[in-house]
């Protein structure tokens, strides 16, 4: 593959790939844990109630219960969880968008049609770029990196790439 400053991009460009596949599957994840968790809420509520009027013996079980999910109702929009769900959205999409935008210019890097500079300040910029995205969406929030999840956003971006680019690597 051409020069060094090429290399670099195309590199970026693959590990933009696998971050912004990484980002989708996180956000997946969190939505169908958060639909798990207001499920069982759901289900615990009233089927506690309905428990507690069948199964008199275990009142105090069934009373603790639906107290212990009406709490956790009431506290988990203050959790960091509700925050990563609202972050990964973005974070997500915003990622993906600029892997289209940095993909669009692939074409005039691996063509020889800019600079060794005009490709590093491209280069630089695009990396700003995803600095600043995930400076916003995620900043401080928690979120624990998940090797497994990162293992498949790897094979995805491989296999991205074979499908579009296998002769150019």
């Amino acid at each position: 593959m051409g020069t060094n400053c090429q290399q670099r991009f195309w590199r970026e460009l693959d590990q933009l790939r696998i971050h912004a596949t990484y980002a989708e599957y996180y956000y997946e994840r969190t939505i169908k844990t958060d639909r798990i968790i207001n499920m069982i809420l759901a289900i615990v509520s009233s089927g506690g109630i309905a428990g507690w009027a069948i199964w008199n013996q275990f009142q105090q079980t069934w009373a603790l219960l639906v107290a212990g999910s009406q709490v956790i109702n009431a506290v988990k929009g203050y959790l960091p969880y509700a925050k990563r769900l609202k972050a990964l959205g973005a974070l997500s999409g915003d990622l993906e968008s600029l892997f289209i935008v940095m993909e669009g210019h692939w074409f005039n890097v691996a063509n020889g049609h800019l600079s060794e500079e005009e490709i590093h300040k491209l280069h630089m910029q695009i990396k700003e770029q995803r600095r600043l995205i995930v400076q916003k969406h995620v900043g401080a929030i928690d979120m624990p990196h998940n090797q497994k999840m990162m293992d498949r956003a790897i094979e995805s971006a491989k296999s991205y790439i074979v499908n579009f680019y296998a002769s150019e690597e």
